[in-house]
């Protein structure tokens, strides 16, 4: 199988819920599943992000479902769409839709229904003006068409771009996963966590600690430290952020295939 990852971008004014991410950088949206036919899309969404910017989310979203007149991405009309917020945060969603489009040019989950066919397996990431898109696909065949397809179907002030095809890699690291981190870094974590050292308040120092385990306060302080920013990296790159490579020449790809 191949992994297959493209991005659409969008100016501003193009598209009214993706300006929302344009005007929020900390909105954050990751689908949990999607799936899609030739008639039909549905999926499941996690949103993350400022309170103001989830309800103005809300209000958008909610007008959009009402009205007659709603495009699809390529500009395809959506004739029938479901919405419904089934989990409600002050900072967080995860909603639930199902939409058919009419007749003509066709969003990009029903662009790779059609391609794939059955075991169709898709993520979707937004953020910012980017819409980021992961494909497992089988052959390189497959490949050239959805990109054809796409790239001769997007709407004006969008822009399509390609980051990799290769071996599967984000499907293998959903989640965090200590696998990276040292032995030594994951039990200073374990005893962190067993001291109370990230309680509120906190239980233990990093020098109580140190003493009870008969290490140097300042290699428990350093192991510490790593783990933590080991933490972080793999947060960002597994739950926040799109990723960010060098975009693939699309003659490249059309000679690949």
């Amino acid at each position: 199988m191949r992994e297959f990852v493209f991005t659409v971008e969008y100016e501003r004014g193009v598209d009214e819920v993706m300006d929302l991410f344009i005007e929020n950088p900390d909105l954050h949206s990751k689908t949990m599943a999607i799936h899609a036919t030739s008639e039909s899309m549905w999926r499941l969404d996690r949103l993350t992000g400022p309170t103001e910017a989830l309800e103005a989310f809300d209000e958008v979203i909610e007008q959009a479902t009402r009205c007659n007149g709603v495009l699809g991405m390529c500009g395809a009309p959506v004739v029938e769409w479901d919405y419904e917020v089934l989990s409600e945060t002050p900072n967080g969603r995860i909603v639930y839709s199902c939409r058919e489009e009419g007749d003509g040019i066709q969003s990009i989950p029903h662009v790779a229904a059609k391609h794939i066919g059955d075991g169709l397996l898709m993520q979707a990431e937004r953020r910012g003006a980017q819409n980021q898109w992961r494909l497992l696909i089988s052959d390189d065949d497959t490949v050239s068409e959805i990109y054809e397809e796409v790239k001769d179907s997007l709407s004006d002030g969008l822009s399509l771009s390609v980051q990799r095809i290769s071996e599967p890699e984000c499907w293998l690291e959903e989640g965090v996963s200590a696998d990276g981190l040292p032995p030594e870094q994951q039990a200073a974590l374990e005893a962190a966590v067993e001291f109370g050292y990230y309680e509120t308040p906190r239980q233990h120092t990093v020098k109580e600690i140190s003493e009870e385990l008969d290490i140097p306060n300042s290699t428990l302080q350093y192991r510490l430290t790593r783990a933590e920013a080991w933490l972080a990296r793999q947060f960002v790159t597994d739950t926040l952020g799109t990723e960010v490579e060098e975009r693939v020449d699309p003659e490249k790809l059309e000679a690949s295939a």
